[in-house]
């Protein structure tokens, strides 16, 4: 019997170290679907048509910002999703479609977007009042803004592309402000091919990285590339993705840091479908995959706690989707969210799905011209042949173990009995000892 439990308790110790290792959830997550609640708001209580970011702060509350053809809003939902205010930016009359937001390390928040071609930060309280406005020009007829994010001084740095004329070649225009939004510096940075940023990442170095497609009309192609620049935004060096034949006109939309030390980098292959590319910390390509039909394309993406990535897409230009792949980009499961729109192409990077504190995702969009906001949660369709065998193995131990101590149990009681038998016995001879002499 004790042989027996110590094998059994053996094998529930692998099992459970392969459940905490890469082997397990490898095993593990094709089994888990995503299943889509309902919205966790009604849509008709937001305002705007589209839906571009979402954050959950550390109380569980969210704020995001959703525009339509005329102002943007900031919009703050406590953590049970009642909606706590609603804010209404518009600058001096003008269309004010401010598509990028951030909270702030001092508790409020920035707009950032692009109003009558020029460059615009909007700065909030917490309560989503403003605290002030910076505009900025980057000298370029046409601009698009691409990105931003708050530097670990406080102050923010962005990214914009700038073109002569529509659907031309083009620049990157990268600059950074104190935490008052005041100019520090900026730099235009072009190259052979037109270059085009999407996400800016600072390094630990204070220096920082940033993804790009780089475009050529002559031959007619692009590439993902990525940039890494100093402190001063000076570039230190950069690497290429792609290139002729398969690569063949690519789009780069997001890049996210991973927790090995390198990156992923994500948008699509013109004619391809969705494409990403992983890459290691010292810039080498580690490996590629593609996903979907033509025109499907990556609007953002999570690394999820076994490793592997969620990806946001956008297909058909109507319906956005989830894809989850393993660690090695391999698809594992996609749905699709019919009628669900995302922004995309130079309006494609955003913040448009996120980790819930209390497991899931939070995911925004637009549906029907209304904003679309919608809870995902995991939900576990039967079990793998690893689950069963676990749950199998820890049961037999259980029951292995709870027989032995009723046994040991047994034996404890009888052994007690015996010595009472015993005693009683010595106890009768001693008495009766007298008699007999």
């Amino acid at each position: 019997m004790r042989k027996a439990i110590i094998l059994l308790s053996v094998l529930v110790l692998v099992l459970l170290t392969l459940s905490v290792t890469e082997i397990a959830p490898a095993v593990l997550e094709p089994a888990i679907s995503v299943a889509l609640s309902s919205p966790v708001v009604p849509q008709t209580s937001l305002m705007g048509k589209t839906g571009y970011s979402v954050f959950q702060l550390a109380d569980g509350s969210l704020v995001l910002n959703t525009a339509n053809q005329s102002c943007t809003f900031l919009i703050k939902l406590d953590s049970s999703n009642h909606l706590l205010w609603t804010k209404t930016v518009r600058i001096d009359q003008e269309n004010t479609n401010l598509t990028r937001l951030l909270p702030t390390s001092d508790g409020g928040y920035v707009l950032a977007g692009l109003v009558d071609n020029m460059y615009v930060l909007v700065k909030t309280d917490s309560q989503g009042n403003v605290q002030w406005t910076k505009m900025y020009s980057s000298g370029a007829p046409i601009n698009y803004f691409m990105s931003i994010i708050q530097t670990r001084d406080g102050g923010f740095a962005i990214a914009g592309f700038g073109e002569k004329v529509e659907e031309g070649l083009g620049w990157i225009w990268f600059a950074k402000t104190d935490s008052s939004g005041n100019m520090e510096w900026n730099e235009t940075l072009s190259g052979p091919a037109a270059d085009c940023p999407s996400t800016i990442i600072q390094t630990s170095d204070g220096g920082y990285v940033m993804s790009v497609v780089s475009y050529s009309f002559v031959p007619n192609q692009a590439n993902f590339t990525l940039i890494k620049m100093n402190a001063n935004g000076n570039v230190l060096g950069n690497t290429s993705y792609g290139g002729e034949g398969y690569y063949f006109q690519t789009e780069c939309n997001c890049a996210i840091p991973t927790t090995d030390g390198g990156y992923l980098m994500a948008g699509y292959l013109w004619d391809k479908g969705a494409w990403i590319v992983k890459i290691d910390a010292e810039g080498n390509m580690q490996w590629n995959q593609t996903y979907g039909a033509k025109d499907s394309s990556i609007t953002c993406a999570l690394e999820t706690q076994s490793g592997g990535y969620l990806l946001m897409t956008i297909s058909n230009l109507t319906d956005a989707g989830l894809i989850m792949t393993d660690k090695a980009g391999n698809q594992l499961w996609n749905m699709t969210f019919p009628g669900v729109t995302l922004p995309w192409g130079l309006e494609g990077n955003f913040n448009s799905i996120i980790p819930a504190k209390d497991g899931g995702f939070i995911a925004v969009g637009s549906k029907n011209q209304s904003v679309w906001l919608a809870k995902l949660n995991y939900q576990h369709n039967g079990l793998t042949a690893f689950q069963v065998l676990l749950i199998a193995a820890v049961a037999l131990a259980v029951a292995a173990i709870a027989a032995l101590l009723i046994a040991q149990r047994k034996e404890r009681v009888g052994k007690a009995k015996k010595a009472v038998q015993d005693m009683q016995i010595v106890v009768e001879v001693r008495y009766l000892a007298p008699f007999w002499t």
